[in-house]
């Protein structure tokens, strides 16, 4: 089993509380987080990703407590993070620091080639991506997540932000790509149309239930 959520509460204060929540993901799987702005959903994904602990519960991610600081699971959890970008850098550049980073080698640059052209972005390669729209930006996030071809989990909060309909048309067909291709797939959504594409199971977050 890939994630393993077993009655997880995370407390903030008096009355506010995320869960509690349980899941179970297994290779190939796709799970969607569902549920109102402030019901916890992306509580519930840094819960998974080690960035954050749970009150309650348990939570083994890859057979174990997930641990953000350990290198090695950074490269078999992959997240859709806000990031960063050195302005002197393309789009490109970036990318290929991602690929470096993933270990890909002398196959670096081929792979984000590919990466680029697939996420449309192929004509926007050699701008810096301050010059690109929050669209474009949200799909070079995607972009990144592609490069390594093998990720055992992928871990996206709210996915379609910024995209348009084909834009999000598409992000159904890659996530299920990489699920057929037996990763994992947990995400955040308020988008029912990537929730019937790429959910085999959807957690209700404010209400903790989970339905497949």
């Amino acid at each position: 089993m890939i994630v393993e959520c077993d009655g997880l509460v995370r407390v903030y204060g008096p009355g506010q509380a995320v869960g509690p929540v349980s899941l179970t993901l297994a290779a190939g799987e796709g799970a969607a987080l569902t549920g109102p702005n402030g019901a916890g959903k992306s509580t519930l994904l840094r819960i998974v990703c080690g960035d954050d602990r749970p009150d309650e519960g348990t939570v083994r991610v890859l057979g174990g407590p997930p641990r953000a600081e350990d290198p090695r699971f950074r490269r078999r959890v992959l997240v859709l993070d806000e990031v960063s970008y050195f302005p002197e850098l393309s789009v490109r550049e970036h990318l290929l620091l991602v690929a470096v980073g993933h270990g890909l080698g002398r196959s670096a640059e081929e792979r984000v080639a590919e990466v680029l052209e697939s996420c449309r972005l192929g004509g926007h390669r050699d701008l810096s991506p301050y010059k690109l729209s929050s669209g474009l930006r949200q799909l070079m996030g995607i972009a990144a997540l592609l490069l390594p071809p093998e990720p055992e989990l992928l871990v996206l909060d709210e996915p379609e932000r910024h995209l348009d309909g084909a834009a999000r048309t598409w992000l159904g067909e890659v996530l299920n790509e990489r699920k057929r291709a037996g990763t994992a797939v947990l995400f955040a959504t308020h988008s029912q149309e990537l929730v019937h594409a790429a959910a085999d199971r959807i957690v209700d977050v404010g209400g903790g239930a989970a339905h497949g």
